[in-house]
C-alpha cells in the first residue's frame, strides 16, 4: 500500500458553515489514519487556533500534522512539536499597522497565544471570536510583541470589502513588494505572508519530512489561498462550494459541498480505494 498524505483547508471545507465537522467526516479521517495514511489541517489559522479545532475534533494525536499561517508554519500533533515557523519583519509591521490605521481599516499580527491590536474594534472581536484565540490591545506594535509574527492581516467588514482591501493591496504595494506578499483567504481578510511562504511550499517541505512523494499527496481547498497547495498536490481538489477562481485549479471537484461531508468523498474516492 502507498502512504498517501491529505491535505485539507479547514473553513468552508473540512468544517460546516457552523464550524462544524460531520461524524461521517471524523470517521472516515480515522479509517485513513488507521490504515497507515496521514492527515494534515492546512488552514490561514495560527498555530494556536489550528490547535484548539484539532483538539476539540479529536484530530489531535499521532498521524496529523498542522499547517498554519498559510503555510509559515507546521506543527505535529503526534509529538507536539513545531516542525518549522518563519516570520515577518517586525519593522514592516509596524509601517503597515500605521498605514492601515491612518485608512480608518482594521489590522491585527499575533504571538504564540493571543491576537494582537493597537485599537478595539468590531472586526476583531468577530474574528477572535471565530478562530477561538483570544486577543489583546497593545500599547505599540511592534515593540510590545514578544517575538517577530508569521504574518499580520488587514480586515473589513463594510459594504464592498472585497475592493476595499484589494485597493489597499495596490495603493501599498511600493512598501511590501519582495518584503511580503499578500493573500485573500475571503473576501474580508487580506493577509500578508513571509515571502515565498504557502500552502504550497508548506505541502511539499511535509511530503520530502515524512518520505511520502509528492505524487502521493491531495490538497483540498475552496479559495485563492488554497490554488499553491491544489498546484503542488499530486492531486488538488476543490470543493463544491468552493470559488470558482480555486476551481480553475482543482483537477477534481467534489459532488458534495462542506455541509454535506465532502471530505468522506474524498477518502472514499481517492485514499482508501
Amino acid at each position: 500500500m502507498r502512504t498517501k498524505i491529505l491535505f485539507s483547508d479547514l473553513d468552508d471545507t473540512l468544517l460546516d458553515f457552523d464550524k462544524n465537522v460531520s461524524a461521517q467526516d471524523l470517521d472516515s479521517i480515522n479509517r485513513m489514519i488507521k490504515a497507515g495514511h496521514r492527515f494534515v489541517i492546512a488552514t490561514g489559522r495560527p498555530v494556536y487556533s489550528a490547535k484548539v479545532v484539532a483538539k476539540r475534533l479529536g484530530l489531535y494525536r499521532d498521524g496529523i500534522f498542522l499547517v498554519s499561517s498559510n503555510g509559515a508554519a507546521i506543527y505535529d500533533c503526534g509529538s507536539e512539536k513545531l516542525i518549522s515557523s518563519v516570520t515577518v519583519d517586525p519593522e514592516l509591521v509596524g509601517e503597515m499597522f500605521d498605514a492601515a490605521l491612518a485608512e480608518g481599516l482594521h489590522i491585527h499580527t499575533y504571538t504564540d497565544t493571543y491576537i494582537a491590536s493597537l485599537r478595539e474594534t468590531e472586526e476583531i472581536r468577530i474574528y477572535s471570536q471565530k478562530i477561538s484565540m483570544p486577543y489583546r490591545i497593545l500599547e505599540r506594535i511592534p515593540e510590545d510583541l514578544p517575538s517577530a509574527p508569521p504574518k499580520f492581516v488587514v480586515m473589513s467588514i463594510k459594504q464592498d470589502s472585497r475592493k476595499i482591501l484589494e485597493d489597499f493591496q495596490k495603493r501599498h504595494s511600493d512598501v511590501t513588494d519582495g518584503k511580503v506578499q499578500s493573500v485573500f483567504s475571503n473576501d474580508y481578510l487580506l493577509e500578508y505572508l513571509p515571502p515565498d511562504i504557502s500552502k504550497g511550499r508548506a505541502l511539499r517541505n511535509l511530503c520530502e519530512l515524512s518520505g511520502i512523494p509528492v505524487e502521493d499527496s491531495i490538497a483540498v481547498g475552496d479559495e485563492a489561498n488554497d490554488i499553491p497547495m491544489l498546484d503542488a498536490a499530486g492531486l488538488g481538489i476543490v470543493v463544491k462550494n468552493g470559488t470558482d477562481e480555486a476551481k480553475s485549479h482543482a483537477g477534481y471537484v467534489t459532488e458534495h459541498t462542506n455541509n454535506e461531508s465532502a471530505i468522506s468523498e474524498i477518502i472514499g474516492k481517492f485514499v482508501l480505494n
